[in-house]
């Protein structure tokens, strides 16, 4: 090949491969530019309506808190003389029973932080008392106005004059019967207004209260054309009775948020300007358009000067490399600049000398990493196992229990997703914990009323802890195997976590029969050796991989049991 066409077409190859890597991730750049959109308007989606329903919410405990702070004055009984026996009382006595009575709505008035004052109206006496004001005469055109509640739990507000009132009477007066006093509530219509003002975002949007009726509608700016819109659409039943929705005005876009309350009698609306959510997130999409641009020509650059500057060190390399591919190991390159090619080349001769002798090696390795794969795998898959989980999932469809085979084959699902699919070495306690369980749970069903388990929590600062993987149900195993499978009835399997001093002990005991001196000392045995014979999830095995893990205070320590049985103790220590 010419030295032109080669250059050419390295150069070619180059570029392309240049391309070939940023495009992708151009592409994925745009893609989670795209993602981030939907997430961030989800997220804000969501926050809107969990800061919405909050509010609302607290709005009505308090007014609810309110409600029945007045229904608790109305019982008052120095409101009740004043009322209905005035006539008896001496100055000195009506004159206490009128600060009482303020007392109590100084109390209403200071529940709430939205209440602006309180008054209690006395159509016997043509007075009314009021937080701010103890005595003085009432008005009948506002005593009219409040008289018009119906029901303080629904719908409790009465607008009149441009202000908010809560009213409360005697609920058991008859039709057309004059109350003996009457209770009212003056709400702070600026307070609430201050409060709508949490919902702008970045200074934008906007919120309202709107009653049902249409009677009034207070929001956090006076003069909005957008929370003017949003109030029609939910006053004049337009919109859906309650949700997300997205408003259109003046070719802007609006997210919004609505939720009735039947308690208050109102809508809260909220909203916010789609371009404040959505603005950062264009203007990185065009960034990312210039960033492009740019990359490209940086791309051609870099691609010719790095071309003319490693293209003939890295050939000879490479024709070296294709030598030695041909099995020819005495190949030998030599560089005379001291830069990083003398460095490869220096190093590369290294290579050559000890590859050959590596070979056989990393062929033996190999072979051991898969065998030791193998077994692994071979260990993780009791076959005596699953072959009486079919049986099991067997009998209970000849009985036509589907919802136990339901609940059992959930567990085996559970079961095997851990033992297959989750390689990691280290994993939370927890999780352990919980694996063990399903397979507890799924012997349970097999034995029924046979066994019984304690399967105790574990302590909260043991619960995230990180411990070698498959520990604990290989010792569970061991106990339904050799020391429960064969017990008619009165079964009982214990697993308790203990913490002592800086570590945590795991018992797992049983109340199997059999369990000689010679077998348990055997068993010791084995642990003290480290051997892990047999199934490579045994006792041993766990024995073995504590100790290595935790050092020689860690591991397994087996005696007999308070039920005759065998009560495995597994020390974790802090690491």
């Amino acid at each position: 090949m010419e030295a032109g066409s080669l250059l050419q077409s390295t150069y070619t190859k180059l570029l392309v491969t240049l391309l070939c890597v940023v495009m992708p991730l151009y592409i994925v750049s745009l893609q989670i530019n795209h993602s981030d959109a939907e997430s961030v308007r989800e997220g804000i989606s969501e926050s809107i309506r969990s800061q919405a329903h909050f509010y609302l919410s607290s709005l009505e405990q308090e007014f609810d808190q309110t409600i029945r702070f007045q229904q608790e004055l109305g019982m008052n009984k120095d409101l009740d003389t004043l009322s209905n026996a005035s006539e008896i009382l001496s100055n000195e006595g009506k004159r206490s029973a009128i600060l009482s009575v303020q007392q109590q709505l100084i109390q209403l008035k200071f529940s709430n932080r939205f209440i602006e004052n309180t008054k209690a109206y006395i159509p016997s006496l043509g007075s009314m008392i009021a937080a701010n004001q103890p005595y003085f005469d009432m008005s009948e055109e506002e005593y009219a106005a409040m008289r018009a509640v119906s029901d303080s739990f629904v719908s409790p507000f009465i607008y009149w004059r441009g202000r908010l009132f809560i009213s409360y009477m005697n609920p058991l007066l008859l039709e057309g019967t004059e109350p003996p006093f009457l209770l009212s509530v003056e709400i702070n219509i600026g307070k609430i207004k201050e409060t709508l003002n949490q919902f702008k975002y970045n200074g934008a949007g906007g919120a309202a209260l709107a009653s049902f009726k249409g009677e009034w509608a207070f929001a956090n700016e006076a003069d909005d054309p957008v929370m003017a819109r949003l109030i029609e659409l939910v006053q004049g039943g337009a919109a859906e009775p309650s949700g997300m929705g997205t408003l259109v005005l003046d070719r802007s876009n609006y997210l919004y948020y609505y939720e009735p309350s039947d308690q208050i009698g109102a809508n809260f609306v909220v909203y916010v300007p789609e371009d404040e959510v959505f603005g950062p997130l264009e203007r990185n999409r065009r960034r990312i358009w210039y960033l492009s641009i740019f990359s490209l020509l940086l791309i051609a650059a870099i691609s010719a000067v790095v071309y003319r500057l490693i293209h003939r060190p890295l050939r000879k390399l490479m024709v070296a490399f294709r030598d030695v591919g041909n099995g020819q190991f005495n190949t030998v390159i030599e560089r005379t600049e001291r830069d990083e090619f003398a460095y490869l080349y220096r190093h590369f001769n290294q290579t050559v000398r000890k590859l050959q002798e590596l070979v056989y090696e990393v062929f033996e390795q190999k072979y051991r990493t898969q065998h030791a794969e193998l077994k692994q795998l071979q260990s993780q898959i009791n076959p005596h196992f699953l072959y009486n989980s079919f049986f099991t999932i067997f009998r209970m469809a000849k009985l036509g229990d589907t919802e136990l085979i339901q609940r059992f084959t959930q567990y085996l699902a559970e079961y095997y997703k851990f033992i297959t699919r989750d390689s990691r070495e280290l994993i939370r306690l927890s999780e352990e914990a919980a694996h063990a369980k399903t397979y507890v749970d799924i012997q349970l069903v097999r034995f029924g009323d046979r066994i019984a388990v304690r399967f105790d929590a574990i302590p909260d600062s043991f619960a995230e802890r990180l411990v070698p993987r498959l520990i604990l149900q290989p010792i569970i195993e061991n106990a339904f195997i050799h020391a429960l499978e064969n017990k008619a009835q009165d079964g009982l399997l214990l697993v308790e976590f203990l913490e002592r001093g800086s570590g945590l002990v795991v018992v797992v005991e049983d109340n199997g029969a059999g369990l000689t001196e010679a077998a348990l000392d055997e068993l010791r045995a084995k642990l003290e050796s480290g051997r892990a014979e047999g199934e490579t999830t045994g006792l041993a095995n766990v024995h073995r991989r504590l100790r290595a893990r935790y050092g020689e205070g860690a591991g397994l320590a087996v005696d007999r049991g308070a039920g005759g049985g065998l009560r495995v103790e597994m020390r974790l220590l802090n690491k």
